[in-house]
């Protein structure tokens, strides 16, 4: 069977919005590497667009908002929101 195609993204990092192709392989491993035909980078990519695994994957992100104070509490957003408008004087 021959390897499936590469994949057409956009590198979520910056937001310049390089063009990059993540090609899927075993066991759900992937390759990420600059698109050559896209016109915002040319096939370049900075660190961060080449090292995508960090986000592909939930284990060991945060995903609801928390608050660090003397513990650390997970909240829901709206107060996340709240607590750092206050943080923030607004």
């Amino acid at each position: 069977m021959p390897p499936p195609p590469p994949i057409r993204a956009t590198c979520p990092y910056c937001g310049v919005g390089c063009g990059v192709l993540v090609t899927p392989g075993p066991e759900g491993s992937f390759t990420v590497a600059g698109d050559p035909d896209h016109p915002a980078n040319l096939g370049r990519l900075r660190s961060e667009g080449t090292a995508p695994g960090e986000t592909l994957s939930e284990a060991g992100r945060l995903l609801r908002p928390s608050i660090m104070r003397k513990n650390k509490k997970l909240v829901e957003i709206a107060e996340g929101v709240i607590a750092a408008a206050e943080l923030l004087g607004h």
